[in-house]
């Protein structure tokens, strides 16, 4: 028997399958053929909207949308070869476009299936890339209905005329998408933003200066509204940023600013003025400015973005990376052009990538005034890399006698001018990097864990700290983990212990607060029995009566004020406050518990002027340092009664990561050496007058036992240390922050 071949057909509906199944959505439709104008070398991709209308006696549709660009085009071949071939795989083949040789972004073939998805028809315009004379140029006109009830997509046809008559634009392609499927909604556009956003160069406003390859426009037309939504989503890239310096150079004087954001917006601003002089090298102290040798203006913007985790205005973050691998750095412009060899990772200008290979501290440049206030942070541990940095230098050396472009065209010859540009913008690189450790060691303080500060360790960790910069950083690591395995080990054999002990916590904080109540109570009832006595001698009838009663009055009401002022012991006495454990402010508690014990510090003059209102008390419950504040201050109280000068004085100081609350009083003091005793339980260092109990001063000796234990769960060390001289007794408690892990 004779064998016959018989071909495969194709169904026409395939066309419609495919561009449900392969696009799926109308922004990923329109956003495949912007990336098409970006493939085909064009600097600019205009979007046009347009409501519907009817186009002899066709269906009206949702509008029409306009697509062009001004890239290279298409001849005759690549629109039979290419545009008119679905699923074709010329663009991953070559992968670098024609001119600019830009990475392709489609290499599906989809483009026109995207077309089909978005409208019923479409007219085709494209203009190819002249070659000396003037070109011809093609028009198509698909009517997909139709195509899809052809019934074999070999069958379906495209209407087409090479014409030679004057093109409508100097080159490049236009697709007008007729009778729209989809009603665009304003989110819709924005969703279409947030496809393309990263095809454009990160300054949109210097576009122009740009060279033609990394130049790219995308424009869109409509209403008002709509062009908000749209351009707001196309320019996140602008307002994701975690920091932004921008900075002025003229005439030896250089102005920053230093700007943290926060969700897309500003948040804290730090700014900043500094002369050649200030700059902390050899060459430069006891500088003039001399106009024959040094650069005379300059302006730079440079952004700071941290591609981890999720993005504001719903950036992705794996394309963020993408962007800023094509992207970032901090590149020269010397008026509209750019210098070529300025902004090459490989050449690191500002010596950025230098300074962390060799895991530099300090900085070289800022002054001493400056390194001394920031000495307790990690200072150039924040120095950002040159992949997570998208900037601009902008000279012009058409008005500077110092700067002059080198032959080869592509940099700046070696001039002090030159070194001057280096250092101006590296101060202020330098100078956002110790802005930046503080603010992670303010958030540290905030957010992070502390530890009980054991001597040895803290000392050990000291000596580290302070050599880090000389310890290659697998030493360093191995070092910071011995150590901490080290204070795990001490602190092993108490922990289960303390973990009972814990759940002791809130039934010691409501101890505390009862006997406090208790002793206030006695006072009152003290009072009520005075009251009675004088109500026993009244007599019904005598004018005494009212004067009486008046007096009952204002006993009465004296009572309620008192019986009030108790009630604020239990403020902090919650579920909430018991069960929620987080860093709170040194100063808004200490307020809150002495605001409390109002009623026990009549005559006590209470100095919390030397409180750093930044320190944060490690993490616990407010019912926790509830306890332990009310305990020290009634120790406080009682010791002071009776003594001429009483004055309670709460402190803070800091060294490094160790920091210390102090308080203090003039009372009757502490035998130092019998200190410790006096945290066992039961223990007092003195006898408490009967008349003295009976006004409520005084307790059971669980106090500073209670004190010891809470302090133990908390993380930090409770002890009497030597007072300052005008004072009797300083009571501490100690702990330090864990080392930063980054």
């Amino acid at each position: 028997m004779q064998q016959q071949t018989l071909n495969f057909s194709v169904d026409a509906r395939l066309i419609q399958e495919l561009g449900e199944r392969l696009v799926g959505k109308p922004a990923i439709a329109l956003a495949e053929l912007v990336k098409n104008a970006y493939d085909a070398d064009a600097t600019f991709a205009e979007i046009v909207f347009a409501p519907g209308k009817d186009l002899g006696g066709k269906l009206k549709g949702k509008g029409e949308i306009t697509v062009r660009d001004d890239g290279h085009g298409m001849t005759f071949d690549e629109f039979r070869n290419f545009w008119m071939r679905i699923g074709t795989t010329h663009k991953s083949e070559k992968k670098k476009s024609p001119h600019f040789q830009r990475q392709m972004t489609g290499s599906k073939g989809v483009g026109r299936l995207s077309v089909q998805f978005l409208a019923h028809r479409l007219e085709l315009k494209t203009v190819p890339k002249r070659q000396g004379k003037t070109p011809s140029w093609i028009w198509a006109y698909v009517d997909w209905d139709d195509a899809v009830k052809a019934g074999d997509l070999t069958s379906a046809t495209v209407v087409y005329e090479i014409r030679n008559d004057a093109p409508p634009f100097e080159q490049g392609t236009e697709l007008r998408l007729e009778g729209l499927k989809q009603t665009w909604s304003n989110n819709d556009l924005k969703e279409l933003a947030g496809e393309i956003w990263w095809l454009q160069p990160p300054f949109r406003q210097g576009i122009h200066s740009l060279p033609p390859a990394e130049r790219f426009e995308i424009r869109f037309v409509g209403n008002e509204d709509a062009i908000r939504e749209f351009e707001e989503q196309l320019n996140a890239v602008l307002k994701i940023q975690m920091a932004r310096i921008v900075g002025t150079y003229e005439a030896d004087r250089a102005k920053i600013a230093i700007e943290f954001w926060r969700r897309g917006s500003k948040h804290d601003v730090f700014p900043h003025e500094f002369t050649l002089s200030d700059i902390q090298r050899a060459e430069y102290h006891n500088h003039t400015y001399d106009p024959s040798r040094n650069l005379h203006h300059a302006e730079f913007e440079i952004r700071i973005y941290k591609a981890e985790g999720k993005q504001p205005l719903e950036i992705d973050v794996k394309e963020l990376r993408e962007y800023l691998d094509n992207v970032a750095g901090v590149p020269v412009y010397d008026g509209p052009f750019r210098l070529p060899y300025y902004g090459q990772p490989e050449n690191d200008w500002l010596r950025i990538e230098y300074d962390h290979a060799h895991r530099k501290f300090v900085s070289e440049l800022l002054p001493k005034t400056i390194d001394d206030a920031f000495k307790d942070t990690e200072r150039l541990r924040y120095l950002p890399t040159l992949r997570r940095m998208i900037g601009v230098v902008r000279i012009n050396t058409s008005r500077e006698k110092n700067l002059q472009i080198a032959i080869t065209r592509d940099r700046l010859i070696d001039s002090q001018a030159h070194e001057d540009l280096r250092l101006v913008v590296r101060y202020a690189l330098d100078l956002y990097a110790y802005h930046a450790a503080r603010k992670a060691a303010q958030a540290n303080l905030k957010t992070g864990r502390t530890e009980k500060a054991t001597e040895t360790i803290r000392k050990l960790e000291d000596v580290l700290d302070d050599y880090r910069t000389g310890i290659p950083r697998d030493v360093y690591r191995s070092i910071e983990r011995g150590l901490r395995e080290a204070s795990r080990d001490i602190k092993t054999e108490k922990d289960a212990t303390l973990e009972r002990l814990s759940l002791l916590a809130p039934l010691a904080t409501a101890g505390i607060s009862a006997l406090a109540i208790q002793h206030e109570l006695r006072k009152q009832f003290g009072r009520l029995d005075d009251i009675v006595e004088d109500l026993k001698r009244i007599r019904t009838g005598k004018e005494r009566l009212d004067s009486r009663i008046e007096r009952l009055v204002e006993d009465l009401q004296e009572w309620l004020v008192r019986a009030r002022t108790t009630n604020l012991l239990f403020d902090y006495m919650t579920g909430e406050t018991i069960k929620e454990r987080r860093r709170y402010r040194a100063n808004s508690v200490t307020e809150s518990i002495l605001k409390q014990m109002a009623f026990m510090s009549h005559g006590v003059s209470v100095d919390i002027s030397r409180l750093n209102s930044e320190l944060y008390l490690p993490e616990a419950s407010f019912a926790e340092w509830g306890a332990i504040l009310q305990n020290v201050f009634s120790n406080a109280f009682n010791a002071m009664l009776g003594m001429e000068k009483r004055v309670l004085s709460i402190s803070s100081r800091s060294e490094r990561k160790h920091h210390v609350l102090l308080i203090q009083d003039t009372g009757q003091g502490v035998n130092l050496e019998k200190a410790e005793k006096l945290f066992e339980p039961f223990e007092r260092d003195m006898e408490i007058e009967p008349a003295r109990i009976r006004m409520g001063y005084g307790g059971t000796g669980l106090g500073l036992t209670i004190v010891r234990l809470l302090s133990d769960r908390i993380g930090c060390t409770a002890r009497f240390v030597q007072p300052e001289h005008e004072f009797s007794t300083a009571f501490a408690l100690e702990w330090q922050e864990r080392i930063a892990q980054r």
